[in-house]
């Protein structure tokens, strides 16, 4: 079961740590770097849970290049 859930206050849709690294194909400390670098904003839930949005990761995705179909899950695909 996916962990993608919309917050209630906002629109946005927040996914894993763990599933932007699949989405991105990088590895966790890929995303850690990402996260230092400012490349990506992390939302931090206690002290074990980092949600990221998943416009955030798709436009890292779109950055990239990648065109892997595995990659090209949008956020229509949450929104339905």
């Amino acid at each position: 079961m996916s962990s993608v859930f919309p917050l209630r206050r906002s629109d946005d849709i927040f996914i894993t740590r763990r599933e932007a690294s699949e989405r991105l194909r990088v590895s966790l400390s890929t995303i850690d770097r990402y996260v230092a670098a400012g490349e990506l904003e992390r939302l931090k839930i206690g002290p074990r849970r980092t949600l990221f949005r998943l416009r955030d990761v798709e436009r890292l995705v779109r950055r990239d290049g990648s065109n892997s179909p595995a990659m090209q899950i949008t956020l229509s695909d949450y929104c339905s």
